[in-house]
């Protein structure tokens, strides 16, 4: 395999690819189809095992006594997390991964974890890019938290997670929005119902649909 179609080829598949013959890390491995809003792993779960998100998309949410949730970050297909199992964790986490979307995820137990990852360094690869995308993207959080105001937030948010179609539809509930914001569902609605009677979004269930890209956008680069 040339340099040029690993490239091309999503982290997820060249994992599988070169795991495929190896009857002990298929004995080891334990797959999980979860569908979009279940829990995919829980706090105890990442401080104990690995997890290679195969296809689909989820993100890392904490959530702290008062039931408040906060999205650490988006995971794609080929993240690596669940690092308790590589790692001695002193204190305790909150922190869980869930679902955006029907996903396929392998897990390796503790046990394991080590072993198959000094085996195929693809997997410390997927690792360590999983950590630097979710440094990324806790950074970004902080400059918005610092800068900007809510509603800029949420229109830069809508920006970032609209599809290509010509509809710009984005399918995602308001309390999942609420999470990657780090606020609450509630606000998020009020912020919503404002955009769409400026007419910059049409509201659907856990269906959001862009109607003025160019208005969003201007709002989100507003930082005064």
């Amino acid at each position: 395999m040339t340099t040029n179609q690993k490239r091309k080829t999503p982290l997820s598949q060249l994992i599988a690819s070169v795991t495929e013959s190896d009857a002990d890390f298929q004995k080891a491995i334990a797959m999980r189809s979860v569908r979009s809003g279940q829990v995919i792993a829980t706090p105890d779960e990442l401080r104990s095992k690995l997890f290679i998100l195969m296809n689909g998309r989820a993100q890392l949410v904490v959530q702290n006594k008062e039931g408040r949730r906060m999205m650490l970050s988006r995971l794609g297909p080929g993240a690596v997390f669940g690092d308790g199992s590589m790692i001695n964790q002193a204190d305790p986490s909150s922190t869980f991964a869930e679902a955006l979307e029907d996903s396929t995820i392998w897990v390796l137990p503790e046990s394991h974890a080590r072993a198959m990852t000094e085996r195929y360094p693809i997997i410390g690869w997927g690792m360590l890019q999983t950590f630097g995308r979710r440094l990324r993207q806790v950074e970004d959080r902080l400059e918005e938290v610092a800068y900007k105001k809510l509603p800029q937030r949420l229109a830069k948010l809508l920006l970032d997670l609209s599809t290509s179609n010509d509809k710009n539809t984005i399918r995602t509930s308001h309390q999942s929005l609420a999470d990657m914001l780090g606020t609450y569902r509630e606000t998020v609605s009020t912020i919503l119902r404002g955009f769409k009677a400026d007419g910059m979004v049409e509201l659907g269930y856990r269906r959001i649909y862009v109607t003025d890209p160019a208005a969003l956008k201007a709002l989100a680069s507003s930082w005064d």
